[in-house]
């Protein structure tokens, strides 16, 4: 009875047809063709106990072997934190989806899975959780992946109202790194778990929150990743963290309003930002540290952060080119009110070196310390051609090469 509507689902898939879209994803349409393909839903609100265990039944149908899930419009409900475990080679197709995770969820989770399995891409829908009715030690993800993975693809999904991450990605180690990772027009609002600012009576993470649940999208030992077109809005913690991922460009992106950071590379060695608008984020709008090296952060807006426009303490082989700061330092938390800050802290090996800042504009006010702060041990700086306007001064100490 199902075949005739599953067929002509399929010719559209290939054919790349609007009621499907697929025709900008190359992981979709590379695997058409060899893949089988499986419809699920509508279901009705009245199974909303059964929605979660049948969609599982269809995944583990697959058996690993590539497959394309197409999920119709409608509301499914997410009632166990354990998830959907998304298995190898699952291309999941979600326009029009909406995943609720239940209110009365009390343990760590996550609306999907994707554990040691590869070639694997989610496209459209919306994933929603409710983190007003959950306790706030209670992690809950939209998409979690860890483990030995290669090969993911997220895109045109929107993630709201989660007590972790949007996105997290997981691998084991510098040496057993996730490979290549792509996210593509991701929305992420109101997500993260909870970290009390510096400044306030209860600063920190909130009690039984982990770090990793830190950042709407986060990246721990990620090598060759992409971020471009997404929004990340009012984070209760950091909009973003990639921590020793390399070999990444993060562009065109916005990340505004957060509690914390903003844009934040922890580790990190080959990684580009360009044209992004980084706005009104709580604590620093870029952090580039503990050891990260030849990365640029180019023709971005960095405007408003509670402290510095950028922090970059013990990173080398930086280049900071064509942006503009604008009153960052909001805050005005010490030195900490600068729109550039360098510093060199000894836990941490690497010494700040090989750093240029060049073509970029700065707009300051008075209470500010100085537009570009370098504390002592800073070496081999480059700070040129560069347009002050404001009332700070330029620079403080001045830089060891001018």
């Amino acid at each position: 009875m199902h075949k005739a509507p599953l067929l002509l689902i399929f010719a559209c898939l290939l054919s790349g047809c609007s009621s499907v879209d697929v025709s900008s994803s190359n992981s979709f349409n590379s695997s058409a063709a060899n893949s089988s393909v499986t419809a699920i839903g509508p279901y009705a609100k009245q199974d909303a106990a059964s929605h979660q265990q049948w969609i599982q039944q269809s995944l583990d149908a697959a058996s690993g072997s590539p497959h394309i899930f197409l999920f119709a419009p409608g509301e499914y409900a997410i009632t166990d934190p354990r998830g959907l475990r998304v298995p190898n080679g699952a291309k999941l197709v979600m326009e029009g989806a909406c995943f609720v995770l239940s209110k009365d969820m009390q343990q760590d989770g996550q609306c999907f899975i994707v554990e040691n399995a590869s070639h694997v891409s989610f496209r459209g829908g919306k994933i929603i959780g409710q983190r007003n009715a959950w306790d706030p030690g209670t992690n809950l993800a939209g998409i979690r992946i860890h483990g030995q993975v290669n090969d993911i693809h997220i895109s045109n999904i929107r993630f709201e109202n989660l007590t972790s991450n949007a996105i997290g990605v997981f691998g084991e180690s510098d040496e057993q790194p996730i490979r290549n990772v792509t996210i593509i027009n991701v929305t992420g609002i109101n997500c993260c778990n909870y970290y009390g600012d510096y400044l306030d009576a209860k600063a920190g993470p909130a009690p039984n929150s982990h770090r990793r649940d830190q950042g709407t999208v986060a990246f721990y030992y990620v090598d060759g990743w992409l971020v471009d077109g997404c929004r990340f809005e009012h984070s209760q913690s950091d909009g973003t963290h990639f921590y020793h991922s390399h070999n990444g460009k993060f562009v065109n992106s916005v990340v505004a309003d957060s509690q914390m950071g903003g844009y934040f590379l922890e580790g990190c060695r080959h990684v580009l930002a360009a044209e992004n608008t980084i706005l009104r984020n709580g604590s620093r709008g870029v952090t580039i540290e503990r050891d990260s090296s030849f990365c640029t952060l180019n023709d971005n807006l960095i405007a408003y952060s509670g402290r510095e426009g950028l922090w970059a303490p013990d990173v080398k082989c930086v280049i900071v080119t064509s942006n503009i700061f604008k009153e960052n330092g909001q805050k005005d938390d010490a030195q900490k009110d600068c729109e550039i800050r360098i510093d060199d802290e000894e836990r941490f090996l690497t010494i700040p070196a090989d750093i240029l800042i060049t073509g970029n504009i700065f707009y300051t006010k008075a209470h500010q310390t100085a537009a570009i702060f370098l504390a002592e041990g800073v070496q081999d700086m480059t700070i040129n051609n560069n347009l002050f306007n404001g009332s700070a001064p330029q620079q403080h100490p001045a830089p060891t090469n001018p």
